[in-house]
């Protein structure tokens, strides 16, 4: 018997594609474009193309990761965030387009010479983000995860922007700093909130925080005055759940023209508040 005979076929692209009813159309063709280095579109025009073993392997194994949890973003090693593509891996967590709305508020409100701080930055997308916009003004940003900081400073050097990357645990580390707006995506869920669930891929530091999700965003709105000008801005992300319970706290410690805005989904996502003193 002949090994052509013995030989097996690798599919099409749409072949692979069909076969796979656990994953979506975009995911697949995202995984495609990953392993064979063609844009979607290509993935597209080529649906007949076949695959060779290699690229079947590596498809079977990323297709596998995917059905079992991993983030896309995590096998594929990036993810796109207000219009610019981001290196992540399971240290940080995957820049999601909720947070987009934190990044357009504080745009709006920054001034010429304005000094920001991004607290808690992860894969450093919001600082970046806001630094491509305003390329003009001085950003910092601190992270307590190393892993972390490393990315986001592999992020800030593939979109040549200048950021002063800190290791801190919130403002353990600052001292005589100031700045004239704070933003923070912090970790805001319960540990015992069933969301979590569906992110046990990414790091728990900075998903989950004590007092049912409401410890970090207190501590924020406790220490931030210490380390704001007069007048300086707070802008807070925050769950779905949460946006009374953080206007109150932001009240009661002293900021003015209070208030939540919402995501693209009608939710209540940050809440800001200004500093007077």
């Amino acid at each position: 018997m002949s090994n052509e005979k013995n030989s097996v076929i690798a599919p099409t692209f749409d072949e692979w594609r069909r076969g796979k009813a656990g994953l979506t159309r975009l995911e697949c063709d995202l995984l495609l474009s990953h392993v064979t280095h063609m844009s979607r579109s290509q993935i597209v025009a080529r649906a007949n193309r076949r695959l060779n073993c290699a690229q079947l392997s590596q498809l079977e194994t990323l297709g596998r990761a995917l059905s079992e949890g991993t983030p896309l973003a995590y096998l594929l090693g990036e993810k796109e965030f207000f219009g610019l593509s981001f290196d992540v891996n399971p240290a940080v967590l995957v820049p999601r387009p909720e947070t987009e709305l934190l990044v357009e508020l504080a745009i709006e409100r920054i001034e010429p010479g304005t000094q920001l701080l991004d607290a808690g930055t992860g894969s450093g997308a919001i600082a970046v983000a806001i630094a491509r916009a305003q390329p003009n003004i001085q950003i910092d940003a601190c992270d307590t995860s190393t892993s972390a900081l490393n990315i986001a400073r592999a992020n800030a050097q593939k979109h040549r922007v200048q950021i002063n990357f800190y290791e801190s645990n919130w403002f353990a580390h600052f001292h005589d700093h100031k700045w004239h707006m704070i933003v923070s995506n912090p970790p805001y869920i319960a540990a015992e909130d069933p969301h979590l669930a569906a992110l046990a891929a990414e790091p728990r530091l900075a998903l989950v925080a004590a007092n049912k999700g409401l410890s970090a965003l207190t501590q924020l709105i406790e220490q931030s005055p210490n380390f704001l000008h007069q007048p300086g801005w707070l802008l807070l992300e925050h769950g779905y759940d949460q946006a009374a319970s953080v206007r109150r706290l932001m009240t009661q410690r002293g900021f003015v023209e209070v208030k939540s805005m919402t995501d693209l989904g009608g939710i209540e996502r940050v809440t800001m508040g200004q500093w007077h003193g």
